[in-house]
C-alpha cells in the first residue's frame, strides 16, 4: 500500500480540553508548563483532578513549573498509533519526573533525540509544539 501524500494525511489526534484541564492547556499555549497544586498540602498533581489525592483537599489551583525533568521510562513506536503519525516515526513516548516534586510524573513525546541516546535519569526540559492556533502540545527534549 502506497503512503498517503502529506497534505492528504489525516491529522493526528489532539487533546480536547475540559474545564478541569483548560488551565494546563492555556499555559501550554503561552509555552509555559503549569501543574495543579493543592492549597492545603502543597502536593502537585498530573493529570488535573477534582480533589487532592494526598489530603482530599478541594482547593486546587495551577502553578508554574520550570519545565525541567528527568527521564523515568519510555517506549519507541515504530508503527504509527494512528494515520496522523505516519510521517513522525519513530515516536518516542515517555514518562518524565518533573523537578519540582518527587514522583510527579507526566507522559509525553520525546523530541530532538535518538532512541539509542536515551537512559533513565536523562535531564530533559519541556518543549512546546504549536499544532494549531488553539492547541499547543507539551513535549520533552534533552536539557540544553
Amino acid at each position: 500500500m502506497k503512503p498517503m501524500p502529506q497534505a492528504a494525511c489525516p491529522q493526528r489526534p489532539l487533546p480536547l480540553p475540559d474545564p478541569l484541564s483548560e488551565p494546563f492547556w492555556a499555559a501550554a499555549r503561552r509555552h509555559e508548563l503549569h501543574m495543579q497544586k493543592c492549597d492545603a498540602c502543597g502536593r502537585m498533581a498530573y493529570p488535573p483532578e477534582v480533589a487532592c489525592r494526598n489530603c482530599g483537599g478541594a482547593g486546587l489551583g495551577f502553578t508554574p513549573l520550570s519545565g525541567r525533568a528527568t527521564l523515568h521510562s519510555w517506549t519507541v513506536l515504530h508503527d504509527p498509533p494512528s494515520p496522523g503519525f505516519r510521517d513522525r516515526l519513530p515516536v518516542i513516548l515517555a514518562v518524565v519526573e518533573l523537578e519540582e516534586q518527587a514522583r510527579l510524573l507526566m507522559s509525553g513525546n520525546l523530541v530532538d533525540i535518538a532512541a539509542d541516546a536515551l537512559r533513565i535519569g536523562l535531564p530533559l526540559e519541556a518543549r512546546f509544539e504549536d499544532v494549531t492556533e488553539d492547541c499547543t502540545l507539551v513535549q520533552f527534549g534533552p536539557a540544553r
